[in-house]
């Protein structure tokens, strides 16, 4: 992947398009592994802006699984929480993209610096900081509370600044160089815009030897791309194995002088999205194997130590063994020998001890050491043959225990190393999985490709009916109080009656007939154009009510409900891995691995925790990969108390036909 961080063309771009968060309400803030999250109130939509000082600022449709509250999002909280964004602009032409809030009538001033080591500043109105992710001293600058904030040196050259443009790149030593060491531009863009200016071929030329006019030429391409840049669109560069490179420009140098695939996706913030999510998951994987090496090679080290201890042990066991079969060939001449010597020391002295066939001694230990066919064995005279051979004997024992002990450590030693080893070569899945619209809602998608919505309370009944019913969806309610209006969106399409089976699934499962631990419930269906808001003369109806008028359909609908891992592919994002609910035969067919539940005893805490563990165990053995599920998404997606009736490996595809996305 060629891009680390975001240049000023996608800085100027991203402020450009998105000034219309003016008046956006931050939610909260969070910290996540490798940024920061503002959650913001849009008009009523749900944004995700995600924020890492040094490298980007964008807008994402994923959600991290595990978000944490470190202390700058502790003071985001405290002093940004619930605060009005006033708007976003790049106050130089430089990688740093100001944000102004405004909560309880104080203004701050937010400096995002997408430079290498950019922090994240923060300022009151008079532009004195008040806090930063981190305070640092830097040659040019100090970033401390209390000081005036001070933006890194400036390196680039605005593109409505011709003579200046034009005047640096002459000090350039070649036209590449010049622009990117004059023009403050990465190398990617220099030579895109030597491509559209048609001096490619002349990059290495110095620029004092290029024609005026082609200089001229070459500044009004920077002009144009940066315009291009204003369109909105995002394109990538697609590679071998995801994306290389995005911008909010066409790269035409990858295309015509790469021979790359140009693909657009979207929007700009889409493009970076895309990129980064990608980026975040092949630096999980990097980290992850960083982390599976080291632990192997620790197993690996703890096996060689052991292995030294066992050797040790045995070479010891050996010795003891030795002595003991040479005193028990040699008990009786041995046994006379010791007399003798204990003997002769005790009346003439040590000096006298060697005509008893001692072919040495040592006084201060008491112990000669005697000749037994070729190896010398020590013995204490202090001590009986018999209390030495029971002292051996007591040795060799012990060294056998601790033989079979540090076995027993090895075996487990060794089954840890494999499965370290094993672990090493077993992919994880950990790309992110986008958040849609939908997402908000209880949400499946039937048989036929139909996308289905359900309330999660009554202020959602209340949205869906009012925003996105249409007079030609099908809307279905379980019949019985309590329970979630439910959309089938026909989208210019007519579904079939499994589809509607389908939804109805949905209707039934989460009303209140699960926690009243019914074995089914009837379902209706009408068309949108039947529901309304409107009540009689004379009535009322309360939020997340409505009437319905001509003729129900009714289905007689199992509670009984399909909670499943699926492969997903987008056309923006790919191929991603997400939970999926509906229609238990839908679910088998369509997830990599699944579970039917239905009502039952078990509390959704404790039954998320085991789902969790089949569905991943389940998805591994049909795909060898490893997949992350976060238990609290399983809990989210369980009616009530359940009990799991049916688990095992669905039949859905385990990869994305890569040319839907050709």
């Amino acid at each position: 992947m060629l891009k680390k961080s975001m240049d000023v063309i996608d800085a100027y771009s991203w402020v450009s398009i998105n000034r219309n968060i003016a008046n956006c309400f931050v939610d909260n803030a969070y910290r996540a592994k490798y940024y920061w999250l503002l959650k913001l109130r849009c008009k009523g939509e749900v944004k995700l802006l995600k924020v890492e000082p040094g490298q980007r600022l964008h807008f994402s449709k994923s959600e991290p699984q595990v978000k944490e509250i470190d202390n700058f999002a502790r003071y985001l909280r405290a002093h940004v929480r619930d605060g009005r964004i006033l708007g976003v602009e790049l106050p130089w032409w430089e990688r740093i993209i100001l944000i102004k809030t405004m909560r309880s009538s104080k203004e701050l001033i937010h400096y995002v610096e997408l430079v290498p080591r950019g922090l994240w500043v923060i300022a009151d109105s008079s532009n004195r900081i008040i806090y930063a992710n981190k305070f640092e001293e830097f040659r040019d600058r100090v970033v401390k509370i209390g000081t005036d904030y001070k933006p890194p040196p400036p390196r680039g050259i605005p593109p409505t600044d011709k003579d200046s443009l034009y005047t640096s790149l002459l000090k350039g030593k070649d036209l590449v160089r010049g622009i990117v060491t004059e023009w403050g531009l990465p190398g990617y863009i220099a030579e895109e815009l030597l491509l559209r200016a048609g001096l490619y071929s002349l990059k290495n030329k110095r620029p004092s030897d290029i024609d005026s006019a082609d200089v001229e030429v070459l500044v009004n391409e920077y002009k144009k791309l940066v315009e291009e840049s204003l369109t909105g669109k995002g394109y990538v560069v697609v590679g071998d194995s995801g994306y290389d490179f995005y911008s909010p420009y066409k790269p035409r140098l990858f295309e015509e002088i790469y021979d790359r695939e140009i693909r657009v996706v979207g929007l700009i913030d889409d493009a970076i999205d895309a990129y980064f999510t990608q980026l975040e998951s092949i630096l999980e994987n990097e980290e992850r194997k960083k982390e599976l090496e080291r632990r192997f090679e620790s197993w690996r080290k703890r096996l060689e130590e052991q292995r030294k201890i066992i050797d040790g042990f045995k070479r010891e066991l050996s010795e003891i063994e030795s002595k003991l079969n040479m005193i028990y060939e040699n008990y009786q001449s041995i046994q006379e020998i010791l007399e003798c010597a204990r003997n002769t020391r005790e009346k003439e002295g040590w000096s006298a001890v060697e005509k008893c066939n001692v072919q040495n001694y040592d006084p201060k230990k008491g112990v000669i050491y005697i000749k037994v066919g070729d190896t010398e064995l020590p013995l204490s005279i202090r001590h009986t043959l018999e209390s030495q051979i029971l002292e051996l004997e007591k040795e060799k024992g012990e060294l056998e225990k601790k033989i079979e002990k540090a076995m027993e450590v090895l075996k487990e030693l060794e089954s840890k190393s494999i499965d370290a080893e094993k672990e090493l070569s077993v992919k994880v899945y950990s790309k992110p999985s986008p958040w849609f619209w939908y997402d908000r809602f209880r949400w499946t998608i039937t048989r036929g490709g139909f996308l289905v919505i359900a309330g999660r309370d009554a202020s959602q009944n209340e949205v869906l009916v009012r925003k996105y019913l249409g007079d030609e969806d099908i809307f279905l309610h379980a019949d019985i109080h309590g329970a979630p209006a439910t959309i089938l969106l026909k989208q210019g399409k007519e579904p079939s009656i499994e589809d509607i089976e389908d939804a109805a699934v949905l209707a039934a499962c989460y009303s209140r007939a699960w926690k009243a631990n019914y074995s089914f419930v009837e379902v209706y269906w009408v068309k949108g154009s039947q529901v309304s808001k409107t009540p009689p003369p004379g009535e009322y109806l309360g939020k997340g009510s409505f009437m319905i008028y001509g003729d129900r359909n009714y289905l007689r609908t199992t509670l009984s409900l399909g909670v499943g891992l699926r492969i997903f592919c987008d056309d923006i994002y790919g191929e991603y891995v997400r939970l999926f609910v509906g229609n238990p035969e839908l679910v088998k067919k369509e997830a990599l691995s699944y579970t039917i539940i239905i009502p039952g005893e078990n509390e959704p805490s404790k039954l998320a925790k085991q789902i969790s563990q089949i569905l991943l165990s389940k998805a591994q053995e049909k795909t060898g990969i490893k997949y992350i599920v976060n238990e609290h998404l399983v809990q989210e997606l369980l009616p009530g108390s359940s009990r799991i009736i049916e688990y095992g490996v669905g039949e859905g595809k385990e990869k994305c036909d890569e040319s839907r996305f050709d």
